[in-house]
């Protein structure tokens, strides 16, 4: 029998996000999705033809400015942006804490594609997934 370390129960934890986004990204379709870490470094990721790093970097580069605009306009918690692009195709940043923990879900959606009912689900699984993980802190 095979002991389990701390790399092996790791690698089993992003697969169960990793299988959440694909379930995602299959229904959508979306062409990506990347769970990003407070860090802006990628947790997990999902049918990527893009840049995963460049997708989360985006992401927390977003919501750092977005953030000094909701503040300067006296705005409530940010929890969503979006970049859309001439086609339609957008980038939707969907931002929210587990605990201490804030993450970044982040989508690539092609034009007329919804997507907040499938992000929404997305999160409330990641959020029944994480307390379990071995690499989260008590």
């Amino acid at each position: 029998m095979r002991e389990e370390g701390p790399e092996t129960s790791a690698l089993a934890d992003q697969s169960r996000l990793a299988r959440i986004l694909k379930e995602m990204n299959d229904e959508g379709p979306f062409s990506a999705s990347v769970l990003v870490g407070a860090d802006g470094m990628p947790l997990s990721a999902a049918s990527c033809r893009f840049d995963v790093e460049a997708i989360a970097a985006t992401a927390l580069l977003l919501k750092g400015g977005v953030q000094q605009s909701r503040k300067l306009l006296g705005l409530d918690e940010l929890d969503e942006v979006s970049l859309v692009q001439g086609d339609g195709m957008r980038l939707v940043c969907r931002y929210f804490a587990i605990g201490d923990e804030e993450l970044i879900l982040a989508v690539i959606v092609s034009s007329r594609r919804s997507y907040r009912r499938l992000t929404s689900r997305a999160i409330k699984k990641i959020r029944a997934e994480w307390e379990g993980f071995s690499w989260v802190g008590p």
